[in-house]
């Protein structure tokens, strides 16, 4: 072989390993929203679960993870991301991990039941996999809230941890959910309060809020809980309630009524002025 052909090779060479080590770094001082999936045992079926990672992310430091619920409604992906970069560009809040567990939105067909104008209002199964429901005793729907909690704690939480090498305890992590994933998370610090630390639950519909046992010996979770003016009224006995038994235990609570209804652009609002504090 002559030299100009090994001073081609060698550039050749060269160009390769600049282009490999280039697209590496520009991925690094991005950050990254993407979706990914694990199967679920509990479940039977596969979950998918969407991931925001900051940008400049190493797996050998540790960082604060947000487990939310309802990971694929249409805006969550443009609010997620373009929320934490930018919160975290300007230094308000340390990088977190983000995983937003997708819901289940297919129609569970034999649960239909009657609106006020006689109409059919046919549930999905979001609705039975966050929400204690037992006055359905369809077989196929009858364990759904109970294999999904288990799914939640045991395979997400797990799974997400060891693929990012993150060894975190309770206080390091950060639940965050509205509507009936709100309920779902009532239902999660409640029977299961060693796990996540912080609970961002708004517009709680469902959690058996004041049907569960509250024990004086446990602590429980941290809740930041938000919910409007314009919503049903059992919402509000809930708030107060949940108020009353976290002072009897002694524990913190931030509970607020804001003027509106059920709103998403509300949920984002108090999302981002909570985190803001609490990842200081």
């Amino acid at each position: 072989m002559n030299n100009f052909n090994k001073l081609i090779i060698i550039g050749f060479v060269y160009l390769s390993l600049f282009s490999c080590k280039s697209e590496k770094s520009s991925t690094k001082s991005e950050s990254l929203y993407y979706t990914d999936s694990i199967f679920s045992t509990h479940l039977n079926e596969y979950r998918k679960h969407n991931i925001y990672l900051p940008k400049a992310f190493d797996s050998l430091k540790t960082y604060p993870i947000i487990f939310a619920t309802d990971g694929n409604k249409i805006s969550a992906k443009s609010f997620y991301k373009k929320t934490l970069d930018s919160l975290i560009d300007n230094n308000i809040i340390k990088p977190v991990i983000l995983v937003a567990s997708h819901s289940n939105r297919k129609i569970a067909d034999s649960t239909s039941s009657t609106k006020g104008d006689n109409t059919k209002h046919y549930l999905k199964y979001r609705y039975f996999e966050y929400i204690n429901d037992y006055s359905n005793s369809d077989s196929l729907l009858v364990n759904r809230f109970k294999n999904h909690m288990a799914y939640f704690k045991n395979e997400l939480i797990n799974q997400i941890e060891n693929e990012f090498n993150q060894k975190l305890d309770k206080n390091d992590r950060y639940f965050y959910g509205v509507s009936n994933g709100a309920g779902f998370g009532l239902s999660l610090l409640n029977t299961h309060p060693e796990i996540i630390g912080n609970y961002l639950c708004f517009s709680t519909f469902g959690g058996d809020i004041q049907t569960n046992t509250w024990n004086i010996n446990v602590k429980y979770p941290n809740l930041y809980m938000r919910y409007g003016s314009d919503e049903p009224f059992f919402l509000r006995e809930d708030g107060e309630f949940l108020k009353l038994k976290y002072k009897e235990l002694n524990l913190f609570c931030d509970i607020i009524e804001y003027n509106g209804g059920h709103d998403y652009l509300k949920w984002n609002e108090a999302f981002t002025e909570i985190i803001s504090r609490l990842l200081k």
